[in-house]
């Protein structure tokens, strides 16, 4: 399209993503719970392209991260802020996702929405985490900031997103 059709074209509503973190105790009582706005980045979306292209070698999303990070970073983040000092290994903040745990909405009136419930049981003690992400192999797709929060061996930490793609506009 040239320059001037584009010119004319309104600028349709993009993805959109909320999430909520509950952490329960190993009785199962909430002892925290965290909501925040997401941010794709300029890979995550290039993970989706990737996906919807059929590029060989696309992997789609796979894994939630947790980090440290007090800000909202720009779309150009490519990985969550590391603890400080590096004392905790790196695959104590990372929890697989299954399948099972995306389901697809389609029916809104203008959206379609990407559910994802994914439980993650923290293996060491990981103190003041404020950011959490989805990762598609090692791409991450997105960054949530949130109030710090401790995360304890022995709870369950559910991580739930809700992804709006609009359509019809």
């Amino acid at each position: 399209m040239s320059s001037r059709r584009h010119a004319g074209l309104r600028t349709a509503p993009r993805p959109r993503g909320r999430l909520r973190l509950t952490v329960r105790s190993r009785q199962g009582d909430v002892v925290a719970e965290r909501r925040a706005c997401n941010l794709v980045l300029r890979q995550g979306a290039a993970v989706i392209a990737g996906l919807f292209a059929g590029t060989a070698g696309a992997v789609p999303i796979d894994r939630i991260k947790v980090g440290f990070a007090t800000e909202t970073a720009t779309a150009e983040l490519t990985a969550l802020t590391p603890p400080a000092g590096g004392t905790i290994a790196a695959e104590a903040l990372v929890s697989p996702i299954a399948a099972a745990d995306f389901k697809v909405v389609t029916d809104g009136p203008a959206a379609v929405q990407v559910l994802v419930s994914s439980v993650f049981r923290p293996s060491v003690e990981l103190k003041d985490v404020t950011e959490a992400g989805l990762l598609a192999g090692d791409r991450l797709y997105n960054q949530v900031v949130f109030e710090p929060v401790t995360l304890r061996p022995g709870q369950d930490v559910t991580f739930f997103w809700e992804i709006d793609f609009p359509f019809g506009h």
